[in-house]
């Protein structure tokens, strides 16, 4: 089994490759009836790119919304497959439209094509399916009526994406052609994973070793010199924005009923708080929407400017929305001492992976006005604009500043070489007594050590303990010591396996089966995800900058 963990590392790695794919920026976009994007020199304005990016990504969640998941899972594989890694919804839709412009015409060239009459065949033999297993014609209406309504998206638009789906599994299937992994190295693979391992360790702390180590200023001073990128200043952003976010301290608090009330009093204070609570979402709703169109307004002069009126059009909204509107510009401040009116402010999406500040951080300082302003919705019904004035980059310290930091890290690396140069030579020790005959424990014991015994271990119990032993365990024959060390940023183990079993339950011939066939698939997923970047890297692409 030993000798199939290189293809599990080289399969994993292929996986990871195949699923970023790369984009290359180019100019800025412009409105509907100019170029916004270029694929090979096909030119699409901004309204095509709508239509194709987010109508498309829509059309996918309505399936999820409307709980139809058989057709959900069919064209968000598609969704995925083309939208590559992004950390953003705009980045998504780029990568999307780019990789689907790619896909049209890399599928012309081979020859695969899919007909509208194909489409409309395909829906009604595999989407749409009541619970007799048959097309739901009724449900298929609904759904292209709610897509109309939702996004402006035709039924003759929608075949179309379906049209491209299908060809999407042509060439997929056409790319991975002749690919198959061995069954065998499979099913090893997934015993390897499966296993139950009894460990026993033998621990080393890098405490122990750091605390004698005490290097002279001059050996500090030489370390900073060789590693002076590790210590720089922070990144610094100065700030200006537009801040609308009405405050909930007025909002009528739901009473505790006192224990003696009676029910009818109970009632009646219940009643009074909903009159009251009902009357101030109202006032609220109105007040929101006032704000939001003076907010909006603000945001089409700053757009339709190129962030050139910023300034001018935050004085007018002040002076219109008073104090209900916050205008500011801030100190420079790094991520982690962010101004508090800015870093207590929360995201309306709580879906968002980042807070406001770590958001803003992750914009890039550009030379062009418009790049440095973007916009968020905040609290329960807020919004805020905010444009970077000034990046401070991060600068090397001085060694006086930096000492007491390159110091610290350096008596950490030496106290690292120190523990894992001894626990090697235990372990070399222990390898050669049990070669003698030794038992793990004597052997343990004659080099004044001691041993942990480890509960036992599966790769799912190992997932957040300790990974790496597990990883270490499953590939050392039972009843010999590891030969690797278990490695961490503060300790290091010997690794001494004492027994290893796979637990055979339910039917093994269909998990066997199941298994093949999910490789297969991957396999399949890799391949193409391959073949796409390549196109990627070989395209003559303009496309337009994104957040």
């Amino acid at each position: 089994m030993r000798k199939y963990t290189g293809l599990m590392v080289v399969v994993l790695v292929l996986l990871a490759a195949g699923l970023i794919l790369t984009m290359k920026p180019g100019g800025s976009g412009g409105g509907a009836g100019s170029n916004f994007m270029s694929v090979n020199g096909q030119a699409i304005d901004r309204l095509a790119y709508s239509k194709l990016g987010g109508n498309a990504i829509s059309a996918t969640q309505l399936f999820g919304q409307s709980q139809n998941f058989n057709d959900f899972f069919k064209l968000s594989e598609f969704v995925r497959s083309l939208s590559g890694s992004a950390l953003s919804e705009e980045q998504q839709r780029l990568n999307f439209v780019t990789n689907r412009l790619l896909l049209q015409q890399a599928s012309e060239k081979l020859g695969l094509y899919s007909s509208p009459e194909v489409a409309q065949q395909f829906i009604q033999d595999n989407m749409f399916q009541g619970r007799d297993g048959t097309f739901d014609p009724k449900a298929y209406a609904e759904y292209i009526n709610t897509l109309d309504r939702a996004v402006g998206m035709k039924e003759r638009e929608f075949e179309q994406l379906v049209a491209e789906y299908i060809v999407f599994t042509k060439v997929r299937d056409l790319v991975a052609g002749g690919l198959e992994l061995d069954p065998k190295v499979a099913i090893a693979e997934d015993q390897l994973a499966r296993q139950t391992i009894q460990t026993s360790t033998v621990d080393f702390k890098i405490l122990d070793f750091a605390k004698e180590i005490k290097p002279s200023e001059e050996e500090v001073k030489a370390y900073w010199e060789t590693h002076k990128d590790r210590y720089k200043t922070q990144r610094l952003l100065k700030l200006s924005y537009v801040l609308t976010n009405l405050s909930d301290a007025d909002e009528p608090k739901r009473p505790s009923p006192n224990p003696e009330m009676s029910p009818e009093e109970v009632s009646k204070q219940t009643l009074e708080y909903q009159t009251k609570h009902a009357e101030w979402t109202k006032n609220r709703k109105e007040h929101t929407k006032v704000l939001t169109k003076m907010f909006s307004d603000f945001i089409d002069s700053v757009q339709d400017s190129e962030g050139q009126t910023f300034d001018q059009a935050a004085t007018i909204v002040k002076e219109n929305g008073g104090a209900d509107f916050q205008v500011a510009t801030t100190e420079a401040f790094a991520i982690d001492n962010a101004p508090a009116e800015l870093s207590k402010l929360t995201l309306k999406d709580a879906s968002a992976r980042a807070g406001i500040i770590e958001s803003i951080f992750a914009k890039k300082f550009s030379d062009e006005l418009i790049y440095n302003i973007d916009f968020f919705q905040v609290g329960r019904d807020g919004n805020i604009a905010i444009r970077i004035d000034e990046e401070i980059k991060p600068a090397v310290k001085s060694f006086d500043d930096a000492a007491e930091l390159a110091r610290e890290d350096l008596i950490q690396d030496l106290a690292n070489k120190a523990m894992l140069d001894h626990a090697e030579a235990k372990r070399s020790k222990l390898v050669e007594a049990l070669g003698a005959g030794k038992s793990f424990a004597d052997a343990v014991a004659a080099e004044g050590l001691e041993a942990q015994l480890q509960a036992p271990l599966t790769q799912e119990s190992a997932q957040q303990a300790n990974p790496g032993l597990f990883r270490i365990a499953q590939v050392t024959t039972a009843n010999e010591i590891a030969a690797t060390l278990v490695e961490a940023s503060d300790s290091a183990q010997i690794v001494f396996v004492a027994d290893r079993s796979l637990q055979l339950t339910g039917d093994e011939a269909l998990k066997e089966s199941q298994l093949l066939e999910r490789n297969a698939t991957q396999l399949k997923y890799i391949a193409f995800n391959a073949w796409l970047i390549e196109l990627n890297e070989t395209a003559e692409l303009t496309l337009p900058r994104v957040n």
